[in-house]
Protein backbone atom coordinates (compact mmCIF):
# COMPACT_ATOMS: atom_id res chain seq x y z
CA UNK A 1 0.00 0.00 0.00
CA UNK A 2 1.37 3.43 -1.13
CA UNK A 3 2.64 5.50 2.06
CA UNK A 4 1.10 9.17 2.02
CA UNK A 5 2.29 11.99 4.30
CA UNK A 6 1.92 15.17 5.39
CA UNK A 7 3.03 18.41 7.40
CA UNK A 8 0.38 20.17 9.78
CA UNK A 9 1.69 23.81 11.27
CA UNK A 10 0.99 24.12 14.49
CA UNK A 11 2.18 27.03 15.85
CA UNK A 12 3.64 30.34 14.63
CA UNK A 13 6.14 32.61 16.45
CA UNK A 14 6.01 36.15 15.60
CA UNK A 15 7.62 39.63 16.48
CA UNK A 16 4.90 41.93 16.06
CA UNK A 17 7.52 44.63 14.18
CA UNK A 18 11.31 44.38 13.80
CA UNK A 19 13.03 46.95 11.78
CA UNK A 20 9.72 48.23 10.16
CA UNK A 21 8.51 44.94 9.17
CA UNK A 22 5.28 43.65 11.08
CA UNK A 23 4.32 40.06 12.12
CA UNK A 24 7.91 38.96 11.45
CA UNK A 25 8.48 34.99 11.39
CA UNK A 26 10.70 33.72 13.98
CA UNK A 27 9.78 30.30 14.33
CA UNK A 28 7.26 27.65 13.34
CA UNK A 29 6.09 24.75 15.00
CA UNK A 30 5.14 21.70 12.51
CA UNK A 31 4.03 17.82 13.00
CA UNK A 32 4.82 15.43 10.22
CA UNK A 33 2.78 12.16 9.64
CA UNK A 34 3.17 9.06 7.16
CA UNK A 35 0.95 6.67 6.93
CA UNK A 36 -0.34 3.73 5.08
CA UNK A 37 -3.26 3.37 6.48
CA UNK A 38 -2.80 0.90 8.25
CA UNK A 39 0.35 1.88 10.14
CA UNK A 40 1.20 5.57 11.03
CA UNK A 41 4.07 7.19 12.37
CA UNK A 42 3.92 10.89 13.46
CA UNK A 43 7.08 13.50 14.27
CA UNK A 44 7.00 17.14 15.54
CA UNK A 45 9.72 20.00 14.51
CA UNK A 46 10.45 23.61 14.61
CA UNK A 47 12.34 25.37 12.24
CA UNK A 48 13.99 29.24 13.33
CA UNK A 49 13.81 31.35 10.92
CA UNK A 50 16.64 34.31 10.49
CA UNK A 51 14.94 37.90 9.89
CA UNK A 52 16.27 39.11 6.28
CA UNK A 53 14.85 42.60 5.25
CA UNK A 54 15.92 42.87 2.20
CA UNK A 55 14.13 38.87 1.35
CA UNK A 56 11.04 39.56 4.22
CA UNK A 57 7.87 38.06 2.91
CA UNK A 58 4.56 40.08 4.16
CA UNK A 59 2.16 37.82 6.18
CA UNK A 60 -0.63 36.87 4.36
CA UNK A 61 -3.86 34.63 5.02
CA UNK A 62 -3.53 33.41 1.21
CA UNK A 63 -3.36 29.46 0.29
CA UNK A 64 0.74 30.86 -1.78
CA UNK A 65 1.40 32.21 2.24
CA UNK A 66 0.58 29.39 3.56
CA UNK A 67 2.58 26.79 1.10
CA UNK A 68 5.39 29.56 1.62
CA UNK A 69 5.44 28.49 5.59
CA UNK A 70 5.38 24.84 4.93
CA UNK A 71 8.37 25.38 2.38
CA UNK A 72 9.73 27.26 5.16
CA UNK A 73 9.86 24.02 7.22
CA UNK A 74 11.13 21.86 4.11
CA UNK A 75 15.13 21.73 5.54
CA UNK A 76 13.65 19.77 9.04
CA UNK A 77 10.29 18.64 7.90
CA UNK A 78 12.01 16.55 5.08
CA UNK A 79 14.25 14.68 7.04
CA UNK A 80 11.85 14.07 10.08
CA UNK A 81 9.39 12.71 6.93
CA UNK A 82 11.93 10.09 5.83
CA UNK A 83 11.84 8.55 9.21
CA UNK A 84 8.51 8.47 9.59
CA UNK A 85 8.46 7.04 5.93
CA UNK A 86 10.85 4.45 7.37
CA UNK A 87 9.21 3.68 10.53
CA UNK A 88 6.13 3.07 8.57
CA UNK A 89 7.96 0.68 6.05
CA UNK A 90 9.30 -1.11 8.70
CA UNK A 91 5.79 -1.89 10.61
CA UNK A 92 4.01 -2.81 7.68
CA UNK A 93 6.71 -5.79 7.17
CA UNK A 94 5.50 -9.26 7.86
CA UNK A 95 8.41 -10.66 9.24
CA UNK A 96 6.31 -12.68 12.03
CA UNK A 97 4.80 -15.77 11.11
CA UNK A 98 3.90 -19.09 13.09
CA UNK A 99 5.63 -22.39 11.40
CA UNK A 100 4.58 -25.71 12.57
CA UNK A 101 5.76 -28.58 11.71
CA UNK A 102 4.89 -32.56 13.26
CA UNK A 103 7.96 -33.78 15.14
CA UNK A 104 7.90 -37.56 15.92
CA UNK A 105 10.77 -39.99 17.27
Amino acid sequence: MAITTSIEITNITAKKLLDGKEHVITAINFDVTATDGTYTAQDSGVEYLDFDKDNFIEWADTPAFKAQVVEWTKPQSDELLAVCVAQVTELAKEEDETLEFTFTE
